[in-house]
């Protein structure tokens, strides 16, 4: 390149960063992939008060840290583009689980608010109750174990309690209910899942629900009413 190129280049750079940094200020930019129209709304309302931004000046960190305040937003970027402005991308938080009436959980066990408020209580989802948030990533790793552990019967968890004695209350899809206490609860549900692929199997279509908290042994509801209190050693 010869040296009359190279200033002309040079020329137009400082020439157009120049144009660029007197050039008047403009609102943020949303960039609306991947997000819903309420999402989008909820966006534009958080940066709202941030007004309007110049190119160079504009502090990019804190308008990610006031975008990722939003409940439901993963991760958030800000960046700038020669063609566009100061654009704002974010990254939604895909619910798997609903926690509680008020909440849904990610797969990292992070509990959040919606954007849309319709999106609660989702049907198609796992509902997790506790009334401490901070027991959303144990119960949400245990309903995986406990999924786990009951496949070979075709049975999944559809609703899981933490009682704030820690006992856990278990509603499996074909309506079978299971209730165990803290003490050895892994040991307790798998021995459970073991007895009804084996012992009980023949039995499971009549069982309405299994009491586990009890020390050397467990307890079966029958759905004709009957209850049935079963040792370690038989069923």
């Amino acid at each position: 390149m010869s040296l009359l190129a190279l200033l002309v280049l040079v020329a137009a750079v400082f020439f157009g960063m120049r144009a660029v940094s007197q050039a008047p200020a403009k609102p943020l930019v949303i960039d609306p992939q991947n997000l819903t129209q309420t999402q989008l709304t909820s966006l534009q309302s958080a940066v709202a008060p941030i007004g309007e931004v110049r190119f160079f000046s504009a502090d990019l960190t804190a308008i990610q840290h006031l975008v990722s305040q939003l409940s439901w937003v993963e991760s958030a970027s800000v960046k700038r583009d020669w063609q566009e402005g100061v654009v704002v991308s974010v990254v939604p938080r895909q619910a798997v689980a609903n926690f509680g009436s008020q909440h849904l959980l990610d797969a990292s066990g992070q509990v959040f608010v919606p954007a849309d408020e319709h999106e609660l209580m989702d049907r198609s989802l796992v509902h997790l109750y506790s009334s401490h948030s901070k027991d959303a990533g144990e119960m949400m790793k245990q309903m995986r174990q406990i999924n786990e552990w009951f496949a070979p019967l075709g049975m999944t968890a559809q609703d899981v309690t933490l009682t704030s004695r820690q006992t856990w209350l278990i509603r499996f899809d074909n309506g079978l209910r299971v209730i165990v206490d803290h003490e050895n609860t892994e040991q307790k549900l798998f021995g459970l899942s073991t007895l009804l692929q084996s012992s009980l199997a023949a039995d499971l279509p009549n069982i309405q629900s299994v009491d586990l908290r009890y020390k050397n042994g467990f307890a079966i509801a029958w759905k004709g009413g009957a209850i049935q209190a079963t040792s370690k050693s038989g069923a």
